[in-house]
Order: C-alpha cells, then sequence, then structure tokens
C-alpha cells in the first residue's frame, strides 16, 4: 500500500517523523500521547507535510499498511495539538524577549557541605558587552575562611559570550570559557563557535604552558549551546514549557562531541517527596534531575538537582560527589537587577574572536 492510494480517501492530513527522545530542534513540538498514543512523542514541525485536497501532487513512497496508519493517526493527533501549539508561541511571541526577561539579571548563592553551611559564594551575571551585539554571561565562584585556604584560594569561572537571535529569540555562543585557578596556577578551556567559517575551535591549556588546539566543522542543522547560554535559553522556554513530570534531551557542546543534557522535571508526587527533605521549602517549585560532564564540576558522577521557583529561578541545586566536599549545595540568597545598561569590556586577548 502506498501513501497515494491512502490520500485519495482522505480530505486532509499531515505527515511527520515523531520520536521519543527530544532533540532540542527549534522546530520540535512535544505533542504529549495525543491520539491515544502508547507514550510520549515529539515531532518536528520542519518535516512535517500537510496535504489537502490535492494528492495527485504527491507521488509518495510505499509504505506498509501498519506505517500508513501510524502517520494517519499521529497526523490527527498534530491536527488536534496544532491549536494549542500555535497558542503558546503568540503568547511567547507577545511576551517579553529573552532580554527583556533576563539582561541584568545578578543571582547571588551561597555554597555549602555537610559539615560547613557556608564555605564559598557564587554569583551570575548578564550584561551587555562594549561590543554591539555581543552579551557576556558569567557565573565566578570562590571558597570562603578555612575551606578557602585548605584549597589554596580555589576559584572557579565559567564566561560566554553571545549573540542575541531575535528571529528565534535565543542566545548562541560565540565564545565559551572554563577556567579553574588555585593560588597562581590555572587551567583553561575554552571552545570558539566560528559561524561564519563553520568551524568550532576547542582550546586546552594546563598550568605548565602546555597547551592543545583541535577544531571541527560545525553541522548546519545543529543547535549549539554551551553551559550558561543553555541555562538561559531552557529558563525562557525556548526548548518547551517548564512544566511537572518532563524528560527532555538538551543540547550541550563543551567537548568535541555533543553531550546533551538529559533532564527530567519530577512529577507532582516526587516533587513532594523531595520537598518534605527540604527544612526551607519557600520558593521551591520544580524539582529537577540531570547530569553533564563530572569533570567540569570537579564532581565523580556529574550528577546534579535542584529546585526552580514558579518563574524559572533557580533557588537551589546540589551537585553529588565533588572531590573532597562529597555533596555541594548552593542556595539562592539575592536576585536582582542591575543596570542593563552597563556595559563590560571583552578582553583584548579573545577579542579577535568577535
Amino acid at each position: 500500500m502506498t501513501i497515494i492510494f491512502v490520500l485519495k480517501y482522505l480530505n486532509k492530513v499531515i505527515i511527520a517523523e515523531i520520536t521519543t527522545q527530544g532533540k532540542g530542534y527549534p522546530t520540535e513540538i512535544f505533542i504529549n500521547q495525543k491520539a491515544n498514543l502508547s507514550k510520549p512523542f515529539f515531532v518536528r514541525a520542519s518535516v512535517m507535510r500537510f496535504l489537502k485536497n490535492r494528492p495527485d501532487i504527491y507521488s509518495g513512497l510505499p509504505v506498509s499498511r501498519r506505517d500508513c496508519l501510524r502517520y494517519f493517526i499521529h497526523g490527527w493527533g498534530l491536527l488536534l495539538t496544532g491549536p494549542l501549539f500555535l497558542a503558546k508561541t503568540a503568547v511567547s511571541t507577545n511576551g517579553p524577549s529573552i532580554l527583556d526577561k533576563y539582561l541584568g539579571e545578578e543571582l547571588s548563592y551561597q555554597i555549602g557541605f555537610w559539615l560547613i553551611d557556608h564555605c564559598g559564594d557564587a554569583k551570575t551575571s548578564f550584561i551587555r558587552t562594549d561590543l554591539p551585539d555581543i552579551y557576556r554571561i558569567s557565573l565566578e565562584g570562590h571558597g570562603i575562611g578555612f575551606i578557602n585556604f585548605l584549597l589554596g584560594g580555589v576559584k572557579y569561572s565559567y564566561t560566554s559570550f553571545c549573540q542575541y537571535l531575535p528571529d528565534i529569540d535565543r542566545l548562541r555562543p560565540v565564545y565559551f570559557e572554563l577556567k579553574k585557578k588555585r593560588g597562581d596556577k590555572e587551567d583553561l578551556r575554552s571552545i570558539t563557535f566560528d559561524y561564519a567559517a563553520g568551524e568550532i575551535e576547542f582550546l586546552k591549556s594546563n598550568p605548565t604552558g602546555k597547551t592543545r588546539i583541535q577544531s571541527e566543522s560545525m553541522k548546519a542543522d545543529q543547535i549549539y549551546e554551551d553551559y550558561l547560554t543553555l541555562f538561559y535559553n531552557f529558563r525562557h522556554g525556548y526548548y518547551g514549557p517548564i512544566e511537572r513530570d518532563r524528560k527532555v534531551l538538551l543540547p550541550l557542546y563543551t567537548k568535541k562531541q555533543m553531550q546533551p543534557v538529559k533532564l527530567q522535571i519530577a512529577d507532582l508526587e516526587k516533587e513532594k517527596q523531595f520537598r518534605s527533605q527540604e527544612f526551607n521549602k519557600i520558593g521551591k517549585h520544580f524539582f529537577m534531575q540531570f547530569q553533564i560532564n563530572p569533570e567540569d564540576v570537579s564532581s565523580g558522577s556529574g550528577e546534579i538537582e535542584g529546585w526552580l521557583s514558579s518563574d524559572a529561578t533557580p533557588v537551589k541545586g546540589t551537585i553529588q560527589d565533588v572531590i573532597f566536599f562529597g555533596d555541594l549545595w548552593g542556595g539562592l540568597k539575592e536576585r536582582k537587577v542591575i543596570d542593563s545598561g552597563q556595559r563590560v569590556k571583552i578582553p583584548d586577548t579573545i577579542k579577535n574572536n568577535f
């Protein structure tokens, strides 16, 4: 049986490729279990075919009866979910942009572990730079007191210089670096995203001065994110709504290959279980669990869990199995908005990347 054979008996139909694994494409739609699907599915709108009253213009490919029925059922499901998806798109388009919501945001956190509840501080910020259309997102952390002395004045910093894409309302990384500094010794890892040349450059250097540079070609249909652009794009809802009982695969490119983040937002029952373990329950709305590259957080497992507020502000997070500390947690101390017109100078050493 062919698609052309079936279409002559139908007035309108949508044919689309579906998958149970979200891949983070901007045209991806979560259709859940509409049309009595056996499990939650995603569909890519970019590969949807809408056929109306003109089956003669589509030659079709041979498919089995089973496949043809599957296409029809899923197409019907898309017809059901289409208005809902368009409504959500309209709301996000008419609502505040990612810059309106987050530019100038500064989040301050207190870091602690099982023995000492305040052994360090961390701060994130999102501000403009002295170059047009280039923004800087940073996350900086350092130890304090006796723990800082024991660790030799350890400091971590993640910095992303990124662009804003107004047509799709998201941030796109241009240059990302991760620094680990202990005393006067510094490790550096950086990634340069050269979209014009279609190339990514990976640089890694250690305190001895040894540097390694690798590069690879970019893929035209691939979304590229670093930790910090992903942090804001996800919170803004670029990868879909933040809602309970949802799994999503988020793109992350901080190594020489894609390392997607598998993120799980707990259902209401699990959320209640985790909230019951919290001493301070205020502001904790969504409970999430995910895993990243262990090396980037000095962890044995790279597993992270934490809480978002109802407006997607991270209020608490725990990195598990951190070297020396065990589980290391951070709690939000303050969220404020600084002057969104403030600009920071891009270091001369990396300015030629822009």
